[in-house]
């Protein structure tokens, strides 16, 4: 049974750990890309095709995928290096300066064969209109491997934990995966993962595994079923990963654990402006959390709440530690 989340002390809780999050620093590696938004209004429809034309009022960029997933730990104030491939661009350029002023440590991979991921939302009146996706998606070359290979080994030293962003753009390879799953293991640094399909059983080892139910149930080929206790554990026990968080949209999320413990939490978010990057927030709370070495079930939490507070605002955002208190006391 799913129950919504409220606990007089838990905002104490985390505002206490939270204090404690700057000693911390993650490794973040996966495929990084610009999210531009161009915003207005629309009131009238094109002579030339049956579509709104959208009247331009402003235009923004941010970071989106693990840039975002940077973003986030930079948010909730711990350390963070980002480990990843841009394209000899302005959109590479204009990540690097974005991720400069949050304070994100860079060592990028700059390929000049293939373009910066760019996503642009077009929205009016505050709904999305359409998205144009500028990307190429197939595995990088063995010489950027590994250049990340080198450059993620080299910042694993004295880290924390490491996340492995995943968003099939290329990133994440195989070879790259076995090579930095085992250098983190070899030096203690948990690992967390938000994964996709093109590498779904290549993450065993993880101390978190976090898809959401179409990318589980994708990768299975049969319906998840989040309140099953048995089905969770057979699921973690496949993965390899020591814990398995599943994210379930509306129904919240639920965390399977060694001991067999099945646990489900659900925040009802006061708006929904835009999901973009809510399970970005998620999986850097989950690894600021491990960090610090915070009890999971309670991480759970922080994050069902740090996704509900991202939930209001518009395109991929990152959520502070006051938002996420706010969110608990609010429970």
């Amino acid at each position: 049974m799913t129950e919504d989340v409220g606990d007089a002390d838990a905002a104490a809780r985390f505002a206490a750990a939270a204090d404690g999050f700057s000693r911390h620093r993650a490794v973040v590696l996966g495929d990084v890309m610009l999210d531009r938004y161009v915003e207005g209004d629309a009131d009238r429809v094109s002579p030339e095709a049956p579509v709104p034309v959208v009247r331009v009022a402003k235009e923004w960029d941010a970071v989106g995928g693990a840039g975002n997933v940077a973003a986030n730990i930079r948010a909730l104030g711990a350390q963070c290096d980002l480990v990843t491939v841009l394209g000899d661009d302005h959109a590479g350029r204009t990540i690097d300066r974005i991720l400069g002023g949050l304070g994100v440590g860079r060592r990028f991979a700059c390929v000049a064969d293939r373009p910066t991921t760019v996503k642009t939302r077009v929205l009016a009146q505050g709904q999305q209109v359409v998205r144009v996706d500028r990307e190429e998606d197939v595995a990088h070359s063995r010489a950027t491997e590994a250049v990340l290979r080198e450059a993620t080994q080299d910042r694993l030293a004295g880290a924390d934990v490491l996340v492995l962003a995943d968003y099939d753009k290329g990133v994440l390879t195989r070879g790259l995966l076995r090579h930095v799953l085992a250098a983190a293991a070899s030096v203690g640094v948990p690992a967390v993962v938000d994964p996709k399909r093109r590498n779904f059983f290549e993450f065993a080892g993880a101390a978190v595994f976090k898809p959401n139910r179409s990318e589980l149930e994708n990768a299975l080929g049969e319906p998840a079923r989040p309140g099953d206790a048995p089905w969770m554990e057979s699921v973690r026990q496949r993965l390899g990963c020591a814990h398995l968080l599943l994210t379930l949209g509306a129904d919240g999320m639920a965390l399977s654990s060694p001991d067999g413990a099945l646990n489900r939490v659900r925040v009802r978010p006061r708006s929904v402006y835009d999901v973009s990057g809510a399970g970005d927030t998620v999986s850097a709370v989950m690894a600021v959390a491990l960090a610090s070495g915070a009890d999971l079930s309670e991480a759970v939490v922080w994050a069902a709440h740090a996704a509900a507070a991202g939930l209001a605002a518009a395109g991929v955002a990152t959520v502070s530690p006051s938002e996420i208190e706010a969110s608990i006391e609010r429970a």
